[in-house]
């Protein structure tokens, strides 16, 4: 019995209504796949309510019922994915077509930039300067950095970390635009 938990019942009633529930969603959604993945959480939704299930009448339309449901939550779902999805793309078009348009101010804002990083490296103490350094821009693990300076592994990653912090805070105007360029 399901609302005992017998598994016995819940495959028995999986075989019986999976066919019919994923001809229903298919109707819904259209896509076998995502049809698939709702009556799958259908069927898991059903396990994990198992207790609820002694009070149904009609298990047929309680499972149409749960199956229509979930494929409407997933078309809301899929609709306000789309929906940002597109805003995010047109935004990110746009944001990119205004420096497009003025090349000459995003070569000012590059080598600006680009000062500014020089500065804020330079202004690292020594060790946590070649550690960022041998980090970001040779591109050696935290393990070989430690071998070649001859400091433990985790004062490379303190360095690391400081260091990064210290970009943070010299930086902080250019965040939002390295986040558009570079979603960091």
């Amino acid at each position: 019995m399901l609302v005992k938990g017998d598994e016995l019942a819940h495959e028995a009633l999986f075989r019986l209504y999976y066919g019919k529930l994923l001809h229903i969603s298919k109707g819904y959604l259209g896509n076998v796949e995502d049809a698939e993945g709702v009556v799958q959480n259908v069927f898991l939704k059903v396990w994990e309510k198992k207790d609820n299930f002694g009070k149904v009448k009609n298990i047929s339309n309680y499972l149409h019922t749960i199956t229509k449901n979930a494929c409407l939550d997933f078309l809301r779902h899929r609709k306000v994915r789309n929906t940002f999805s597109d805003n995010y793309y047109k935004e990110k078009i746009a944001i990119q077509s205004q420096f497009i348009e003025n090349e000459a101010a995003s070569s000012i804002i590059e080598s600006e930039l680009e000062e500014r990083i020089n500065q804020a490296i330079n202004s690292l103490p020594e060790k946590c300067k070649k550690v960022f350094i041998k980090s970001r821009f040779e591109g050696l693990k935290h393990a070989e950095i430690a071998d070649t300076l001859q400091i433990s592994k985790r004062t490379v990653e303190n360095h690391i970390s400081n260091a990064l912090q210290h970009m943070r805070l010299h930086l902080k105007e250019y965040i939002s635009i390295l986040i558009i360029f570079f979603r960091i």
